[in-house]
């Protein structure tokens, strides 16, 4: 889930610029001439618009938008907090509109778009269409359900492979890893080097390895393997830094080194950071396995923050839980996950073992924790030359007066 989706809050009435519905009095807002009442669940700004331009505006370029109109302001509040729409609420029959899912996370027929839009939103090539009778809806999806997945169960070779090594524009062939993905690579990833076992080095393959073929499905996508670490450099100093590294793959555009943000600069916060940030960059449809060496990051958020949440966030020795502000930013994605029916596990490895994976998510830890304590050593030079200049002028100020005595 690439930042955190806050539950929306109910907005009573138009944003600024919108125009309400008229009304002759000040009850029951119904439907009158042809008004309709947009509610914008998930947006740049949920709440209740009047018009759809306004409403469009809200969810155009918003990943997973949420909205739907409604024939009163009572249905719409009702969308926006959750709830059933309250009694006496217009349910036109005439009106109903029958989604059909034909390829999605749960296939069917649905009345509800917000439950509609759960099953395709982040799926991988959805297919669903809306229409206004139960029957045209149940055979669009019994035509899906005869039709198998396209390239289920054939041989095929991943996409992008390619038997010609890269080079660069002098000729010079890239080191394994470090060239460009080919054309036609898929989910940033390149089809043509692997991870040695032996050496924990990434290789091109063998020209018996790239022609080999095997049969694969290429229908919703397997678990993912993400590997995640945490580092600090420079304990007990000014200029201590904390690191945060996320490894997907080789040459992956996804994985992550940086300095960790903030003030507290502790490897536990490393930690759970590179956590935080794996879980926000891994797709929303997909299982993922978190891989990490550090126990306390896992147990954090598999198993001791049930009795800190029953507890108000307090330890057994009545001691605000530490790191909570992390540990919660996670939850809220798992438990979004977890509403998507997207797996999210956790997998305890033994740091500096020869792990590959491990290996390459410490590397980029280290290196985000250098970079943090580099900026450190950039911004103190910076702040020592600001002091340096302020004595230097405080001291012309004064042989200045001491001059101006003097005549």
């Amino acid at each position: 889930m690439n930042r955190s989706t806050p539950s929306p809050s109910l907005v009573s009435k138009a944003s600024p610029g919108s125009k309400p519905s008229p009304s002759p009095t000040a009850g029951t807002k119904r439907k009158r001439n042809g008004v309709k009442y947009y509610a914008v669940k998930a947006g740049h700004k949920p709440g209740i618009y009047y018009g759809w331009d306004e409403c469009l505006a809200q969810v155009t370029g918003f990943k997973g938008a949420i909205f739907q109109s409604f024939p009163s302001q009572e249905e719409a509040s009702a969308f926006l907090k959750g709830i059933k729409p309250p009694a006496g609420a217009s349910q036109s029959s005439e009106n109903t509109r029958y989604y059909g899912i034909q390829r999605g996370r749960v296939t069917g027929v649905y009345t509800d778009w917000t439950k509609a839009q759960e099953q395709i939103r982040g799926f991988p090539r959805p297919r669903y269409r809306k229409f206004g009778t139960r029957e045209e809806a149940e055979a669009f999806v019994r035509e899906g359900q005869a039709q198998p997945p396209a390239g289920f169960g054939t041989p095929s070779e991943p996409p992008g492979t390619t038997i010609e090594r890269p080079k660069d524009e002098d000729g010079v062939e890239y080191e394994p890893g470090d060239g460009p993905l080919p054309a036609g690579a898929e989910d940033g990833f390149d089809p043509n080097v692997i991870l040695d076992p032996a050496t924990g080095k990434v290789v091109y393959k063998t020209v018996s390895q790239m022609t080999a073929t095997k049969t694969q499905s290429t229908g919703i996508p397997g678990m993912l393997r993400i590997y995640t670490d945490g580092s600090s450099l420079q304990n007990g100093t000014p200029w201590a830094s904390a690191g945060v590294g996320v490894y997907f793959g080789p040459g992956d555009s996804r994985n992550v080194s940086e300095p960790l943000m903030g003030n507290r600069q502790t490897n536990q916060r490393a930690e759970l950071t590179a956590i935080l940030r794996a879980i926000d960059i891994a797709p929303r449809h997909r299982d993922v396995t978190i891989v990490s060496d550090s126990k306390y990051a896992i147990n954090c958020v598999t198993d001791w923050f049930v009795n800190w949440r029953r507890n108000n966030w307090m330890t057994r020795d009545n001691k605000p839980v530490e790191n909570r502000d992390l540990i919660e930013s996670i939850l809220v994605k798992i438990e979004e996950r977890i509403d998507l029916k997207v797996k999210t596990k956790f997998e305890w490895v033994k740091g500096h073992n020869k792990d590959a994976g491990n290996e390459q998510a410490d590397k980029l830890a280290v290196a985000g924790a250098q970079a943090g304590v580099a900026a450190r050593f950039e911004l103190q030079s910076i702040l020592d030359d600001m002091d340096n200049e302020r004595e230097e002028r405080e001291r012309e100020l004064e042989e200045e007066e001491e001059e101006e005595e003097e005549i």
